[in-house]
C-alpha cells in the first residue's frame, strides 16, 4: 500500500488560484488553508480597532488595512490575512497587483478559542520574522 502524496503549490501557483477564488485561503509550505468566515463579535472588534487606529493615525504617514489585505512573510513563505494591518510610511507590495503587503508595522489578530493557540504561537513566530514588524496586538472574544 502506498501513501498518497500531497501536491504542493508554489507561491506563484497559490497566488494565481487565490486571486480567482471566492473565499480566502492562507498559504504555508506549499499548502493552502481555507479560512473560516467571521462571526458578529469578531467583525465588531475588527471594526472598532480599525476605527480607533484610523482616528489615532490620521495625521501621520500610516495606512490601516482590514482583513482583506494579504501579508507575505518571505522568511517562512507564509501568506496570511491578519485581521488588521498598519503600515508606517510607504507600503511595499509583492507585485503590481498590490494585494500582498510586504512591510506591515502593526498586526492585530482577533482571537477565538479555536484560533488563539495558533495565532499566539506559530503565526506570531512567523510575523516576528518580518523586518518592518514592530508591534502586535491580540484581541480575544468568546465564540
Amino acid at each position: 500500500m502506498s501513501a498518497l502524496r500531497k501536491t504542493l503549490l508554489s507561491p506563484a501557483e497559490y497566488l494565481a488560484i487565490e486571486r480567482q477564488a471566492e473565499r480566502k485561503s492562507e498559504y504555508f509550505a506549499g499548502e493552502m488553508f481555507a479560512m473560516a468566515g467571521a462571526i458578529e463579535p469578531h467583525n465588531l472588534i475588527a471594526t472598532n480597532v480599525i476605527s480607533e487606529l484610523r482616528v489615532q493615525l490620521k495625521k501621520r504617514p500610516r495606512k490601516v488595512y482590514p482583513s482583506d489585505m494579504r501579508v507575505k512573510i518571505p522568511a517562512s513563505v507564509l501568506y496570511a490575512y491578519p485581521d488588521v494591518v498598519v503600515v508606517c510610511g510607504k507600503p511595499a507590495f509583492e507585485d503590481e497587483v498590490k494585494d500582498t503587503l510586504l512591510n506591515p508595522t502593526l498586526i492585530v489578530e482577533i482571537l477565538s478559542a479555536s484560533t488563539e493557540a495558533d495565532d499566539r504561537g506559530k503565526k506570531f513566530e512567523h510575523y516576528s520574522r518580518i523586518p518592518s514588524f514592530v508591534e502586535h496586538d491580540f484581541k480575544f472574544f468568546v465564540n
